[in-house]
């Protein structure tokens, strides 16, 4: 006899935790804590691959968005500095978005080159896997760190860098910490002052590799601070959010946390991303928003309360406008903790950035819901979220429409065509729901 599968709820969903066939309503879950304005946090949820080898750079070199060589260099020096960056497949969209690490040689021989790759520890095997794949020839070595080799943190000090850092590409050294030979990393490019990212040998403290407190302030704190904080500040992290071949780059707002080189050369997935930075347009990325069950928020931003009991939509779940007919998705809500998330946003349904000419759908008195079926009880459940643009991304959007040139009318009708083909698309997938 076939027993059935125990039923799953949304909020348990989200938390990838198995459920009985009861109701959740009742359960009460404890979230994080607000995060720290000064602090670090030991990231168990990414895993390192290394890279090492005299093919290793050219190696990476075809397969990131970003530059593995110093840009302008007429010597093509190799680039000394850690970096965000995306593995994309050849329809241009990410499979994963990674850091990537040089470490130094310990006797200044640079003919066998190791980078350290940084990933979602759900996916470990299956880069290595897309590695492997496209290895071929290519002189050099791919191993998956075990657990407690190399430890990954984020450490950060709010309002220190109200812009991004200074600490460049182009930097001399593997570290923003120079005096620290064991550690390297980069700055944490993806916001604004969101701090550094730093691997260190060994699972100790990373108190014990800087012991200064001008290079590390503050304790640690757990991974869930951090992703709240990271929810906070609207950074998508990890297969979870960033979804596996379908997400694209400009849409999870690599562009704007830098981790693509549009000058560089060729690599797997760029034609796409190059062609839309250049001619299109960019209707959908991921935002920060508020979760909510009363009445609309009017703060200006997310505000993250540890005492809210908000049950969570599945990942994927469709957006739309609250009261009237269903009509056209707004989004898709992607995670969240406690009344905050992340969601795939319709810039010109859901926030005030208008991107052409031809008028936004958008109204300051609409609200927008996420709507489901508890599994474990087949009740209806309702949230309603609010989406906010970040200053730092509304100024990174509109710069680059300021510098688009004017579309001629056969580029607005092909954009209006692919639009309505979108749009048809969906309605066509909410029949099938």
């Amino acid at each position: 006899m076939i027993r059935p599968r125990p039923s799953i709820c949304g909020r348990c969903l989200a938390r990838k935790r198995l459920f009985t066939t009861s109701s959740c309503k009742s359960e009460q879950i404890q979230n994080a804590p607000h995060p720290p304005d000064v602090g670090y946090s030991r990231l168990t949820n990414r895993g390192l691959i290394s890279i090492t080898g005299a093919d290793s750079t050219s190696f990476l070199q075809g397969l990131i968005t970003q530059n593995m060589l110093v840009a302008n260099d007429p010597n093509k020096r190799v680039r000394q500095t850690g970096t965000y960056a995306a593995f994309l497949n050849s329809q241009g969209r990410i499979l994963n978005d990674v850091f990537i690490y040089p470490l130094p040689s310990p006797n200044g021989d640079h003919a066998e080159r190791e980078w350290l790759v940084e990933v979602d520890q759900n996916e470990l095997s299956t880069l290595l896997k897309h590695l492997k794949k496209h290895k071929l020839r290519a002189k050099l070595k791919l191993r998956a760190l075990d657990m407690g080799e190399r430890t990954v943190w984020s450490s950060w000090k709010n309002h220190s860098e109200p812009r991004w850092a200074a600490y460049n590409l182009e930097a001399e050294t593997a570290s923003p910490f120079a005096s620290s030979p064991n550690v390297v990393g980069c700055i944490d490019s993806r916001a604004p002052g969101f701090g550094s990212r730093l691997v260190t040998p060994g699972s100790e403290d990373l108190r014990s590799h800087l012991p200064d407190e001008s290079q590390l302030a503050g304790s640690e704190v757990d991974l869930d601070s951090y992703i709240v904080r990271r929810i906070l500040h609207g950074i998508a992290e990890g297969q979870g959010e960033i979804i596996r071949e379908s997400a694209l780059p400009l849409e999870s707002n690599m562009d704007l946390g830098r981790a693509i080189d549009f000058r560089k050369g060729c690599y797997v997935g760029q034609e796409l991303t190059i062609r839309t930075h250049h001619t299109g347009v960019v209707r959908k990325r991921i935002l920060p928003v508020q979760l909510y069950t009363g009445a609309a928020p009017s703060a200006s931003g997310p505000i993250y309360d540890p005492s809210a009991q908000i049950s969570l939509p599945a990942q994927g779940s469709n957006i739309n406008k609250a009261g009237g007919r269903r009509g056209r998705s707004a989004g898709k809500f992607l995670s969240g903790v406690g009344n905050i998330g992340l969601a795939l946003c319709r810039l010109e349904m859901m926030t005030d950035i208008a991107l052409t000419g031809e008028g936004s759908q958008y109204s300051p008195d609409n609200e927008f819901k996420v709507s489901w079926e508890n599994q474990s009880d087949q009740q209806p459940q309702e949230v309603k979220l609010q989406a906010f643009v970040p200053a730092w991304t509304r100024e990174f959007i509109l710069a680059g429409s300021a510098k688009k040139t004017p579309a001629r009318s056969g580029d607005v009708e092909g954009e209006r065509a692919r639009t309505l083909v979108e749009q048809l698309e969906e309605e066509e997938a909410q029949r099938r729901e």
